[in-house]
């Protein structure tokens, strides 16, 4: 049975959305969690596990079908300045991310108040820091992949072959998982710093 166009087009906006935030949002929230809250590398990377899959099974489509409704409530569109632009983003996310958070952090494992908290806080700032990062992506990676052209791209990128921008997309991607494992690689996982120093203290007290 042949699939009809639409379907087809709102599956390809389905995944190129989720591409797009996760790409955006994971190095950023890796740096957050574990350089700025002090979670540990296993819990931040369990939430950013979580985060992508959830992303991919409907909440990128959430992100970006309410940020829509939200800048056709307040009528901004992409011929409207681009500070506007960012700002209504950043408001956006903003408040996506302050009602969000907390159940997702539970979920992905924190149970105390500075964990739930700070990841809250943390994200709703992000949120509002780079809001409009994410959404000028979400608009980019719709023209590199041919979904729809924006404005907001660079002319001389919106010129070039199709091969060439679904390849710097793809480039984009790569990238933005390359530097969450960075993150987590140049960062001390704190769990393990403190079951050394428990070893370590074990075994000072058996040497005694």
């Amino acid at each position: 049975m042949k699939i009809p166009q639409k379907i087809k087009d709102g599956l390809k906006t389905y995944f190129v959305d989720s591409t797009a935030v996760n790409a955006v949002c994971n190095p950023i929230f890796a740096g957050l969690e574990t350089m700025v809250v002090g979670m540990s590398d296993d819990l931040s990377l369990n939430a950013r596990l979580l985060g992508t899959g959830l992303t991919y099974m409907g909440l990128g489509t959430l992100i970006s079908k309410g940020r829509d409704a939200y800048r056709k409530l307040v009528k901004v569109n992409e011929n409207t300045r681009e500070g506007l632009q960012q700002l209504h983003d950043s408001i956006y996310m903003g408040l996506f991310l302050l009602g969000f958070e907390p159940l997702f952090y539970y979920a992905s494992g924190a149970r105390t108040i500075k964990e739930i908290v700070g990841g809250t806080v943390a994200g709703t700032l992000f949120g509002l820091a780079s809001g409009g990062l994410i959404g000028y992506g979400m608009d980019a990676f719709r023209d590199l992949t041919g979904i729809k052209e924006s404005a907001r791209v660079p002319k001389y990128i919106r010129n070039k072959s199709f091969r060439f921008k679904l390849g710097l997309a793809a480039t984009i991607t790569a990238a933005s998982i390359a530097l969450t494992a960075g993150i987590y690689k140049i960062t001390p996982d704190k769990n393990n710093d403190i079951s050394k120093k428990q070893g370590l203290t074990q075994v000072v007290y058996q040497n005694k």
